[in-house]
Order: C-alpha cells, then sequence, then structure tokens
C-alpha cells in the first residue's frame, strides 16, 4: 500500500467530514484467525453480555458505530472521547487479535495504541514518539519513525492523517465518506 496515497485520502475526509478534525476515534481488530463480527466486538466491548445493536448515524456522541473492511473489524466513536481506548477494553479486543486504536478530541489528547492477545502493547501520546511507552513500544516503532519525520511544529492534521494512514497500512481497513454518511450497526453507551 502506498502510505502517501492514504495520506492524501485522510487529508480529504477530514475536510469533506469537518466535525473529524474535532474529534473520533477508530479502534481496528484484525483478528489472527477466524473473523470477529460486529456482535463479538460489541460484546467485546462491553465485557460481557450480548449487546443488540442497532442502526445508527457514526457522528452520533456516545454511540460505537462498527463496520467490516476485509478481515479487520472496525469501531468509531465520533467524539474522540472513547470507551474502546480503556485498557481493559483493548485487552479483551485483542484477544486472538491485533489491535490498532487512534483517538483524539477537542481537549488535545490524541493517542495512537497497538495491543495484540490480550495485552496493550505501546501507547504514543500526543503521536509523539518521544512519548512511545508500553511493554513493547517496538511494535509501533515504525510509526514512530515516520512521525519523526513530520518534525515538530507541524499542523496537528498532518499528524492526523499519517496516523489514519499507518492503521489502514496495518490492518487494511479504511475509513470513508461513504460510511460515514450511512447509517452503520452500532451501540449507544450514554
Amino acid at each position: 500500500m502506498d502510505l502517501q496515497h492514504a495520506v492524501t485520502h485522510y487529508r480529504r475526509l477530514i475536510k469533506e467530514v469537518g466535525w473529524l478534525e474535532e474529534g473520533m476515534a477508530w479502534t481496528v481488530i484484525l483478528p489472527i484467525s477466524g473473523r470477529v463480527s460486529p456482535q463479538e466486538a460489541a460484546t467485546r466491548l462491553i465485557g460481557g453480555s450480548r449487546p443488540e445493536l442497532g442502526e445508527l448515524d457514526p457522528g452520533l456522541p456516545d454511540v460505537v458505530s462498527f463496520g467490516r473492511a476485509g478481515a479487520a473489524t472496525m469501531l468509531f466513536e465520533a467524539t474522540g472521547f472513547s470507551h474502546a481506548e480503556d485498557t481493559h477494553v483493548l485487552e479483551r479486543l485483542s484477544e486472538n487479535a491485533r489491535v490498532w486504536h487512534v483517538s483524539w478530541n477537542i481537549t488535545g489528547r490524541r493517542i495512537l495504541v497497538h495491543a495484540a492477545q490480550g495485552k496493550v502493547l505501546a501507547q504514543m501520546l500526543d503521536f509523539d514518539p518521544d512519548w512511545l511507552h508500553g511493554i513493547d513500544p517496538g511494535s509501533l516503532r515504525e510509526e514512530a519513525a515516520i512521525l519523526r519525520g513530520i518534525g515538530r511544529h507541524r499542523p496537528p492534521t498532518r499528524y492526523k492523517t499519517r496516523v489514519m494512514a499507518m492503521v489502514e497500512h496495518r490492518t487494511g481497513a479504511r475509513l470513508d465518506k461513504q460510511w460515514l454518511d450511512r447509517p452503520q450497526p452500532a451501540l449507544p453507551l450514554g
């Protein structure tokens, strides 16, 4: 996959869907074997009972929307205040899977997280390679090198589009306007 092509796609997406600039959380589950259905992802998200999914607009606050992209399952939260970002939730989502999570919100918080096999391996706060930590920070070494190449004083959108492109590169999942414009299987968590 051409990373620059994906960066261009996400730059266009953020421009077309203006509210994405202020906040969003995108979590992608890539199973090691088999598939994780949206229903299974929702069950892992809440940590127990089998929740009933409805069809809702992905742009609503306090709603987790679910989608499929090839072998991957996506979770999307519009405001960037993410239920999926919690360490215990990422551990459940990453059982027999690899998970990448990217989010930002209006408070300025930005994070990229990688989890696998029930463990959060690495987190990069503020998309800053100097703030990469975890039990296996090397699992985000490639991403850190790319972000280090951007330089320090660039507009936040430069980082956001790069990180989204890196998640797509790792998972094959693509977030696009057509998906955001249609109701998706969703779980209200407000």
